[in-house]
């Protein structure tokens, strides 16, 4: 998965295109904002209350932003080369994040480079279903994984538990018009492609926030949850060789470590 900067022709534009308007990365959290514990919740994939955990979050916070450092797919620049390690640089930043990199900033670019390639030949296919993604970071980083339905709750439930959670989603459907090709080239192949992203956290207005490693400069987008759940749906009818349905993935350290 991962094949966001497939854009042919686009290829020299996309940082232009990614640095642009606004809308993008402007994410700043008001006084309200509950940063949960940097130390993550422990996950036991075989105890159901580790997956259910509403008895320890009632009632949950009103907003949620966990400080995962951020990179995206291409952190030197070279797209043409990492059209396919999306499902790498989530695995990174959330990685880091659980390693106790707390920071929320972008990741010195050789170091998440070094990461991004550091990951790729563990990968079994050059795209990964949703579970295929969660066995990378077991068997090579030692996280648990979990993969659950993406209901509103189960994400900000595991968001509130200080879990970063990883998504598959086609580009496209996420709505953003900064990806190339959303007005010219809208949901046709090559432009809008598979992808992994990761949630950080949510707010009170409805929305969730992004760290989206498809587009450079994707720190903090924030979405509906049902233009989240569209772009879900979306990979899942364009990649039916990919189709997880509407699930979320969720990594935390081992339980009983």
């Amino acid at each position: 998965m991962g094949r966001v900067i497939k854009w042919f022709g686009a290829l020299a534009a996309i940082a232009v295109l990614g640095a642009g308007a606004g809308l993008y990365f402007a994410l700043r959290p008001g006084a309200n904002v509950a940063y949960v514990t940097p130390s993550p919740v422990a996950l036991n994939p075989s105890a159901q209350a580790s997956a259910s955990p509403t008895a320890l979050l009632e009632p949950l916070p009103a907003d949620v932003l966990l400080p995962v450092p951020y990179t995206d797919q291409a952190p030197l620049g070279d797209w043409a080369a990492k059209q396919h390690t999306c499902e790498e640089a989530s695995l990174a930043m959330v990685d880091r994040y659980l390693a106790g990199d707390h920071s929320g900033s972008q990741i010195d670019p050789v170091t998440a480079n070094a990461a991004i390639n550091r990951i790729t030949p563990w990968k079994p296919a050059v795209d990964l279903t949703t579970e295929q993604v969660g066995e990378v970071a077991t068997q090579h980083l030692g996280w648990s994984h979990e993969v659950l339905p993406a209901s509103r709750l189960n994400m900000q439930q595991q968001l509130a538990l200080g879990r970063p959670l990883i998504v598959g989603v086609r580009t496209h459907g996420l709505g953003n018009s900064n990806y190339p090709g959303y007005r010219t080239h809208y949901e046709q192949p090559g432009w809008s492609v598979s992808h992994y992203l990761v949630v950080v956290g949510y707010n009170n207005s409805g929305s969730f926030i992004l760290n989206d490693p498809g587009i450079t400069r994707g720190h903090g987008y924030a979405i509906t949850y049902d233009q989240l759940m569209h772009a879900i749906d979306d990979l899942d009818q364009a990649y039916p060789l990919l189709n997880s349905g509407r699930v979320i993935l969720v990594l935390a350290p081992p339980a009983n470590v």
